[in-house]
């Protein structure tokens, strides 16, 4: 992420719009993995399915923000989304967590960052 992002305050109101709501997304799948992990049998798959849709869900959420953030951090975030996707579809969720670790730290600090931005401009 360069020094000068966010650039002004539209790119500083859109990264803590969209880098706020993907970390809470992330969040809670983080906290669906452990449940998921408990499950067996058919009941397993079917947490993988509903599992899977929920991730798809969110890699459409990050695709658009990377596309509005346009910083190129957001390009390793979508592409580390998309390597999860396969891992969840596959069923390797014990995999999962340190990912979900890295991705909210990347957005917890996309968020701050806009947030120290609009401070600074006494925008809020």
């Amino acid at each position: 992420m360069p020094e000068t992002f966010p650039a002004n305050a539209r790119e500083a109101v859109i990264t803590f719009h969209y880098a706020d709501r993907i970390k809470a997304e992330i969040l809670l799948a983080s906290r669906l993995l452990m449940p998921l992990n408990q499950l067996q049998g058919e009941a397993r798959e079917g947490g993988r399915l509903v599992f899977l849709e929920f991730m798809r869900g969110l890699e459409q959420e990050i695709n658009l923000a990377q596309a509005q953030i346009g910083d190129p951090e957001m390009v390793r975030v979508r592409t580390v989304m998309t390597g999860l996707l396969g891992m969840a579809d596959a069923g390797m969720f014990q995999d999962l967590q340190q990912h979900f670790t890295w991705m909210i730290t990347m957005m917890a600090t996309y968020a701050q960052r806009a947030m120290e931005y609009l401070v600074k401009e006494k925008l809020i």
